[in-house]
């Protein structure tokens, strides 16, 4: 093995020798190259192909100083913040039922306050059905309604839907038209988090399926239809009513504070416009909507020809849902607006970097119209300040990695490598994010034993960053409260209990069914049996062979379906705690660690030494970051899932057939020579690399994750591939790996 000392200068061998540092492969865990090692001398980074489950790990494995990066703590913060919104939409997943179909009961009684205009009422009605119809559909199988003709309509569409594989538009929305040519029924593949259930999944389609019908201002069947559905969510005067109306309407807005505006008109707007009544004329009801709006949708999501008007993106619309508009999905569509920017396809992700000051994003930005992306980009920094929600608190921290560093920052933070680091955390950071919302985002459519004396390790010296993070943590946890997110809840063993009834399904016998047991993966297993004991009653003797399967599926279901509604069978006292990790607890925990970080940062740039309790601080950092990931024992923290890879699909192209994703792998080594009392120590951390490529369909995270294991992986941009190791990122074989 080539020891890295080896391959340094004659003053910089002298230097670690000096610090008792042996850096050979067997301390490190990872044989470097000599080119590798030049380059780590050269730059003073370089990521290594060193791979980890999970982020934490990097930090419980001795052998060098450590290296706390923003990206471990903004990996623990993505951890924890999609766990936190996972609960909330599980909760929207139960209410959504009850909502729509508190909507459509009161539709009739609705029409009969339509003034006239019989067969436009009737015809507007009609569209509010098929709509509404298809999502309780999408909820549960057994949805039916009484009239035979809307229902076949009804069930081709949740087979369209299901497939995710059409482009068309269906004869019950009309000829295509410039402004709605056809319906890529592709956005409604099941994505993200929402494949961990089938409650998810279901939720999943029927709200992709609500944010994407539009009900435009310009034609009147689809304007008197949606004022008609925001009526159904008016008082009838009652306390209770009103309660009710209430709590309804804040279903359609639950992510205000999180991600802001919605980029449509949602059904809330409609209750409001129809608030007096529907005795209205609609040509005067039309031009109130658009004189009392302040804009109109900033994101085409739609398959269709641009406007006629060259400031527009698409023409006022109503959706019953409307999905979140986010900054650099703005920015996106006027950075590949076709009208400006004739044939570029897809954006970047630099430009989000750009528009928040990286001068090395905007040097890399490439393009024979770059020009003109950098000028529009100017024109547009506006979009990443004027929010007020946490999605703009979390831009603004991550801002602060790619300004200009500290003043008494080490030399080589100034240095392009770095900043292309810098660029990659924040775009990993970002693409986390945007996989937390791959639902509720608006979609575009185009158009990282130590020697005597050494510190345990450094932190990344960007004090402002971790004193914002623990600001965001502050907040998130407290609108996550507020949201009741963070309430405890029979979610996880509800699925649990499907999934157990769902396997007892597929068994014939007894002894089939324990066998299948027997051979589930490890985390199934672990899932799963806890709830055996449930099937020792009633007592299997008791019950015929053939009969026992069925009635003990029939068993778990019936107490999965007691729990949603709030009721506790005594057999499940014990197991509530399994299945619900109390995460309120964990929030308090990160902004801790968050300010704790801070101020080793600043301690590092005033050049004061770091006592004990730093040392023990930094030494103990994975064990605390994995308790904010949720691994909370010993064995847990020591056996991780695979599961760190994301991606989310952020911009679609249908003109080319392509889809923008972007994405991270799983955690890579980075290793650092930090200056210290005029030397270097090299220590370790690890990054999230971060991915964008176009892909002609929309990816899940199982599927990315084997494209990573695969041939077919495709390299990190070209602008981060300078500062990885000369054979780039690989497939991982965590069985052979030395440092494990």
């Amino acid at each position: 093995m080539t020891a890295l000392h080896a391959t340094l200068p004659r003053g910089a061998k002298t230097t670690f020798v000096s610090l008792a540092i042996v850096l050979s492969l067997a301390a490190v865990g990872w044989g470097l190259s000599d080119a590798d090692s030049q380059q780590l001398e050269r730059d003073r980074i370089l990521i290594t192909d060193l791979a980890f489950k999970q982020m934490f790990e990097a930090y419980k494995i001795g052998g060098v100083p450590f290296f706390v990066t923003s990206d471990s703590l903004l990996n623990g913060y993505h951890v924890l913040y999609e766990e936190s919104i996972l609960r909330l939409e599980q909760a929207n997943a139960q209410k959504m039922p009850a909502v729509l179909r508190f909507v459509l009961g009161r539709l009739d009684g609705v029409v009969d306050e339509v003034a006239g205009e019989a067969e436009l009422a009737l015809a507007a009605r009609r569209r509010a059905v098929i709509v509404l119809g298809t999502a309780l559909k999408l909820l549960d199988d057994g949805f039916q309604i009484d009239d035979a003709d809307t229902m076949a309509i009804v069930d081709e569409e949740v087979t369209r839907i299901v497939e995710a594989r059409a482009v068309m538009k269906p004869a019950w929305l009309g000829p295509p038209e410039p402004d709605f040519m056809r319906l890529d029924y592709s956005r409604y593949r099941v994505r993200g988090f929402y494949t961990r259930s089938e409650a998810l999944t279901r939720y999943f389609r029927a709200a992709a399926w609500l944010q994407s019908i539009p009900f435009r201002v310009s034609r009147d069947d689809e304007l008197l239809s949606v004022l008609m559905l925001g009526r159904c969510l008016a008082s009838y005067g009652s306390e209770a009513d009103d309660a009710r109306c209430e709590g309804h309407r804040t279903f359609f807005r639950t992510y205000t504070e999180f991600l802001g505006v919605g980029d449509d008109w949602d059904l809330v707007m409609a209750a409001d416009a129809a608030a007096e009544g529907l005795d209205f004329d609609l040509d005067v009801k039309r031009a109130e909507l658009i004189a009392q709006t302040e804009d109109g949708p900033q994101i085409n999501d739609q398959l269709r020809f641009a406007p006629d008007d060259p400031n527009a993106v698409a023409e006022p619309n109503f959706r019953i849902l409307s999905a979140y508009r986010l900054p650099e999905a703005v920015l996106f569509q006027r950075t590949t607006d076709i009208r400006q920017f004739p044939r570029r396809d897809f954006p970047n992700g630099l430009e989000v970097c750009v528009a928040l000051g990286s001068t090395f994003a905007r040097d890399k930005l490439d393009g024979v119209q770059k020009a003109g992306v950098l000028a529009t980009i100017d024109e547009n920094l506006e979009l990443f300040d004027i929010g007020t929600s946490l999605y703009f608190d979390y831009l603004r921290m991550i801002r602060t990695l790619l300004d200009a560093p500290e003043p008494n920052a080490p030399d080589f933070m100034a240095t392009e490598p770095w900043q292309a680091k810098s660029c990659g955390t924040a775009l990993a950071g970002w693409a986390q994010l945007r996989h937390t919302w791959v639902l509720q985002a608006k979609l575009n459519v185009v158009a990282f034993s130590v020697g005597r004396g050494i510190p345990a390790g450094f932190v990344e010296p960007e004090p402002e960053f971790f004193r914002r993070m623990a600001d965001l943590a502050a907040r998130t946890h407290a609108l996550l409260q507020a949201a009741g997110a963070l309430d405890h809840s029979y979610f996880s063993l509800i699925d649990a209990l499907r999934d157990l009834a769902d396997l007892l399904d597929q068994s014939e016998t007894e002894e089939e069914f324990w066998q299948m047991i027997s051979q589930l993966p490890d985390e199934d297993s672990l899932r799963l049996g806890h709830l055996r004991y449930l099937l020792d009653w009633p007592d299997s003797d008791d019950l015929p062979e053939e009969e026992w399967t069925a009635a003990m599926a029939d068993l778990l279901r019936r107490m999965a379906d007691d729990l949603g509604e709030g009721i506790v069978d005594p057999l499940l006292a014990g197991m509530i705690s399994m299945y619900d990790s109390d995460i309120t607890r964990l929030w308090p925990l990160l902004e801790e660690l968050s300010l704790r970080l801070e101020s080793i940062a600043r301690k590092q740039l005033a050049g004061l030494r770091l006592d004990g309790a730093d040392d023990a601080f930094i030494t103990s950092y994975g064990g605390r970051l994995a308790k904010i990931m949720g691994y909370d024992g010993n064995y847990s923290s020591e056996h991780p899932k695979d599961d760190a890879p994301r991606i989310a699909d952020v911009y679609s192209n249908p003109e080319v057939g392509g889809n923008l994703h972007v994405g991270v792998g799983r955690a890579r080594a980075i290793y650092v020579l930090y200056p210290w009392q005029g030397q270097s120590v090299l220590c370790r951390g690890a990054v999230m690399p971060y991915y964008e490529f176009v892909d002609g369909g929309r990816l899940t995270d199982e599927e990315w994750k084997a494209r990573l294991d695969s041939g077919a992986r495709p390299d990190v941009p070209s602008w981060l591939r300078p500062i990885i190791c000369g054979e780039g990122l690989t497939a991982p074989d965590f069985a052979s790996s030395a440092i494990r």
